[in-house]
């Protein structure tokens, strides 16, 4: 018994020891840093202010470059002397900076999406899996810098470090997404100074950074040296707001200055107000002593008539603060982008500037298929520019405070962003005995990451609504760190998504309710009209991972209904995968398990969820989010009287800087267009505009399209850009009929196990063994290359997998598999008709297809297909159709229907009918994972021929097609029963067409990628019968 206690003794005491590092320690989380302070940069002239460039300041230095860099695999294996003055590291590498080492070959990327890549024993990290990178550089310290403090600056560094100067240890710090500032004049020395970093890939605070990334390590922002005055600018609020009317600007400026020392001098403050044209609208200026270390100087100001701030009318005033001493020289200057509005939560409602506005957001992460996790400024414009094209108005930071430079362009060109804090602990779990939430120890540091992020990005007026973190659980620290953001801004709303949730804290800890995939009966329930004061704002929905967002018009039919649910961020902007190439030298996206070596915990795909790809091309799936976040909506159109009523979606602007362009088709040709002016509609009003519409032919289809052009010059969107557009069908779908004056006589012939029907120069084969079309050939020429057969299954999505379809629907793979064939019969139904009938049973399932063809003398081919399956408790049908290949020479693809890009049942409110023309090599979508695609519904026919012009053409029958038409089969598509970690390298194009001729094909989904399935009326059961008819023509 004594042993035991010794024991356990010993093993406590050695706990408490490991608990002494300061990488292990949840309640220290920096040494010697400076506060937090919002971002800006000083400057010595006020020329230098306006501009805010860096790169002409002479108290700035910008030390990213190549820095020498040395890859430890262990913690065990610290260096004990890297730092020193003295030591020589010139056989070192050199890395990148910014720059993740996993990026440049050190170690290896890491994706997890909810769990920790190190073994959970909160707040240790085994020794053996946190590698360590060191890291030196040198500089010269500036004559004109001795007599100023200079501090070091580093915008982000994963996941925490020491710094030395000199030899002389500064500090430490942890937080891998805010900058860390430290003091380092006292290290300094005339001529050559040595920087020397010591980070660690993991520490205590990793476990609060459990976010759905790729794991990487290293200096991730820029590193600066300030050079500054002993007596500066520390930090500044503003405060812009509007008054009670949303008319008046309200403007508040608290400027804190920061003293090495108590000197009882004077200075002066002053700051001028800058308009759009540079026109001075306010200034003030305050004289003070220095009587203190710090000291806060405030101004207030109304300013009438103000150009309020929005996403859609980004106004910002220059605001330049300047501090200058008793003598009158400026000390120093900087500059700063204001936008004025309000945001607040008001009935129920989150308003800005008064207005009930929309959020059509994204989550994004900062991600770079070759950079990892360091973004640049083009990097972030060019997301911005395609947002914008694509009507996204607002971003969630996911899940971490961004690179202080997105904020500042998403003031300048307008963008909504809740801002997130940097703390997810999603790893731990969310019961109150297990979240960290929970936990005393670690009450200091979600306070801290929450407030350090409000101080950092207070004045940004893109930012409307903060985000204490994400799937971190709930307990007594978020309500803590929910007063405390309280207490530093009360001009905001806060908003956290696990708030309330599995706790016994029972203060109201968030602003807005945001439950993340939550389904919109859930909400009619749950949400709406239950809690009165608090919108509902998904903070994610519509899991866009591979071919996916089916049933995304719903969710918005829901939100224009209910006023209290106010839209939400799409998870998520772009594909998390990281470039790589085969043995060929073909490039493809790499995701979980490209990398980590065997035995390494990895997640796969599951970081493939974005509307673009990791380059930005746009994903199929964009285009449907672009149609339901439009801005301008077209809500009918009456063809007696030609009038179309436009509604206004915006709320802060009317629509003069749009034009409308309609265009009459007429079986898809294009026979007559206008353009017109949308003047004076003002914000949520519409407006009837009337068209001269031509009269219609009773003969033919009629579809009219509007589309909303862009008329002024714009930042992102070039004269002509297509802002919002509408189909509205006019006349009914007419099946084609049959007008054909058959001469010639058909003939039959059995050969063999084959049933043979010829004309003059044409011959159609079908097998008495199969009972399948299995040749047709045309004046010699081969049509088809493989059978036509029956088809019910298709590639699984990633969706699929999610809800376990593959697994469940096997069923529906086996009958297409074992189907067979019962009887076949054919005679003629005149000189010129033969009619085939076959009849199969699918005994998986206890179902018979009727599947005849009626074969003319003129090569015409009028198919009919009914299914009826009999046994109980069937699964949902993948797909009801059939399948057959084409000579690969028959790339050319013209089809009328909806496109032009890939679409499907629950997924084309944006794909409008019409004529389109393609090669079928560019039907493919290269999902990072392959999977189905290329998928077209609405089709009234498609034609596929060769260049010289031959090929067959499908037209639909009673009801219209759907069909895909690929160089890849559905089994080449198909990874089996579980996902394999395949990419589009691993595809090798077939030497034929792959065509699926499809009655119904299932919806995508995507309410989410782990168990939702596609929405009711998108799905296909076997408690009836289906029949299609098509008619397949010979093009000669």
């Amino acid at each position: 018994m004594k042993h035991s206690i010794f024991s356990l003794l010993i093993l406590l005491i050695s706990q408490l020891s490991l608990a002494q590092n300061d990488w292990e320690n949840p309640e220290l989380f920096q040494i010697n840093r400076e506060k937090a302070h919002a971002y800006f940069y000083p400057f010595s002239s006020v020329e230098n202010a306006l501009q805010n460039d860096i790169s002409q300041e002479t108290y700035i230095k910008n030390l990213n470059g190549n820095w020498q860099f040395k890859y430890l695999n262990s913690a065990e294996n610290r260096d004990d002397n890297f730092y020193k003055s003295d030591y020589n590291a010139s056989d070192w590498d050199k890395i990148p900076v910014p720059g993740n080492w996993e990026m440049y070959g050190y170690g290896y990327p890491i994706y997890v999406s909810a769990g920790y890549p190190f073994k959970r024993n909160p707040p240790f990290i085994d020794a053996l899996q946190n590698a360590i990178g060191l890291y030196i550089t040198h500089f010269n310290l500036p004559e004109n810098w001795k007599k100023r403090d200079v501090f070091i600056q580093l915008g982000a560094v994963k996941s925490g470090f020491y710094i030395w100067v000199n030899g002389e240890k500064v500090g430490y710090s942890q937080d891998s997404k805010l900058p860390s500032e430290f003091n380092i004049t006292p290290y300094l020395k005339s001529g050559e100074n040595k920087i020397a970093l010591e980070v660690f890939k993991y520490t205590d605070g990793s476990y609060l950074e459990d976010q759905d990334f790729w794991r990487l390590a290293g200096i991730q922002r820029d590193v600066l040296l300030f050079a500054r005055p002993k007596t500066h600018i520390r930090d500044f609020t503003v405060v812009a707001s509007l008054d009670e009317h949303y008319k008046n600007g309200i403007f508040n400026l608290d400027v804190e200055i920061a003293s090495a020392k108590k000197n009882n001098k004077n200075f002066t403050l002053s700051y001028q107000l800058f308009d759009a044209s540079n026109a001075e609208i306010k200034a003030e200026k305050s004289a003070f002593k220095i009587n203190q270390h710090s000291n806060i100087q405030s101004f207030k100001a109304e300013i009438e008539n103000v150009k309020s701030w929005s996403a859609e009318t980004p106004n910002l005033y220059k605001l330049i603060i300047q501090l200058h001493d008793s003598k009158g020289n400026l000390v120093e200057a900087t500059s700063f982008n204001v936008g004025f509005r309000t945001s607040e939560i008001k009935g129920g409602q989150l308003l800005v500037n008064g207005k009930p506005i929309l959020l059509k957001g994204v989550n994004r992460h900062e991600h770079s298929p070759y950079f990892g996790h360091v973004v640049n400024k083009q990097m972030m414009i060019d997301d911005i520019k395609t947002m914008k094209q694509f009507n996204i108005n607002a971003v969630r930071t996911s899940h971490y405070p961004n690179d202080p430079l997105w904020y500042q362009l998403c003031d300048q060109y307008g963008m909504y962003l809740y801002d997130e804090a940097n703390v997810e602990s999603h790893g731990m779990g969310y019961e109150p005995e297990n979240t960290l939430a929970n936990k005393p120890e670690w009450k200091a540091a979600h306070v801290e990451r929450v407030s350090n992020m409000v101080i950092r990005d207070k004045n940004h007026p893109s930012i409307i609504v903060w985000s204490m973190g994400n799937e971190a659980g709930t307990g007594p620290n978020f309500l803590a760190s929910y007063l405390a953001m309280q207490k530093l801004d009360s001009t905001r709303p806060i908003h956290y998504e696990r708030a309330e949730k599995l706790t016994d804290v029972k203060e109201r800890h968030t602003d807005i309710i945001g439950n993340m995939y939550a389904y919109i009966d859930y909400i009619k329930n749950k949400w709406v009209g239950t809690d009165t004061e608090r919108p509902f704002i998904w903070c994610e929905y519509s899991h866009a991972m591979g071919n996916s967002n089916g049933n995304f018009k719903e969710y918005w039919d829901f939100v224009y209904e209910q006023p209290q649910v106010q839209g939400g961020f799409i998870w998520d902007w772009m594909d998390q995968g990281l470039a790589k190439t085969d043995s060929l030298g073909n490039e493809y996206w790499a995701y979980g398990g490209h990398f980590e070596p065997k035995g390494v915990r990895h997640d796969q795909n599951f970081c493939l969820n974005g509307i673009v790809d990791p380059d930005l091309k746009p994903h199929p799936a964009i285009f449907e989010v672009k149609k339901v976040y439009q801005n301008i909506r077209f809500d009918g159109f009456d063809t007696e009287t030609g009038t179309v009523t436009i509604k206004n979606d915006f709320f802060f602007k009317n629509l003069d800087d749009y034009q409308v362009k309609w265009e009459l088709l007429s079986d898809g040709n294009v026979t007559a267009s206008g353009l017109f002016t949308i003047d004076n509609v003002a914000p949520q009003s519409t407006k009837t505009f009337q068209i001269d519409l031509p009269s219609l032919d009773d003969s033919a289809e009629y579809f009219i399209n509007f589309y909303a052009l862009q008329n002024v010059v714009d930042a992102f969107l070039p004269i002509g850009h297509k802002v919002a557009s509408e189909q509205f069908q006019l006349t009914d779908f007419k099946p084609k009929t049959s007008d054909e004056n058959l001469i010639n006589s058909i003939s039959s012939e059995e050969k063999n196990d084959d049933i043979i029907l010829s004309g003059d120069d044409f011959s159609v084969t079908f097998s008495k063994t199969t009972g399948a079309l299995i040749a047709y050939t045309l004046n010699g020429s081969e049509l088809i290359s493989a059978p036509i057969t029956p088809s019910f299954w298709r590639a699984p999505t990633d969706n699929d997998f999610g809800n376990k379809m593959p697994e469940r629907c096997k069923v529906w793979k086996d009958a297409e598999a074992h189907m067979e064939l019962k009887n076949i019969s054919f005679k003629n139904t005149s000189k010129q008709e033969i009619l085939i009938n076959t009849h199969f049973y699918l005994p998986e399932v206890e179902g018979s297809i009727n599947l005849n063809y009626l074969v003319k003398s003129n090569g015409t081919i009028a198919v009919d297909y009914t299914f009826e399956a009999k046994k109980e408790d069937l699964p949902e049908i993948p797909r009801i159709g059939l399948k057959l290949q084409l000579p690969k020479t028959f790339d050319n693809l013209n089809y009328y229907g909806k496109g032009p890009w890939e679409n499907y049942v629950d997924r084309n409110t944006a794909a409008y009918v019409g004529l389109y023309h393609s090669a079928v090599s560019e039907q493919y979508f290269a999902y990072s994972r392959p999977q189905e695609n290329g998928h077209k519904t609405g089709a009234r026919w498609l034609s596929l021929r060769n260049h010289s012009g031959l090929g067959l053409k499908f037209e639909a029958g009673n009801d219209v097609l759907e069909f895909n038409a690929l160089h890849y089969t559905t089994d080449d598509l198909d990874p089996g029963k579980r996902k394999k970690l395949r990419t589009t390298s691993d595809l090798k194009s077939s030497n034929f067409v792959a065509l699926h001729l499809d009655h119904k094909m299932m919806g995508v989904g995507g309410d989410n990628s782990w168990g939702a399935k596609p929405h009711a009326p998108y799905m296909y059961y076997a408690n009836t019968p289906y029949s299609f008819n098509f008619t397949i023509k010979p093009i000669k």
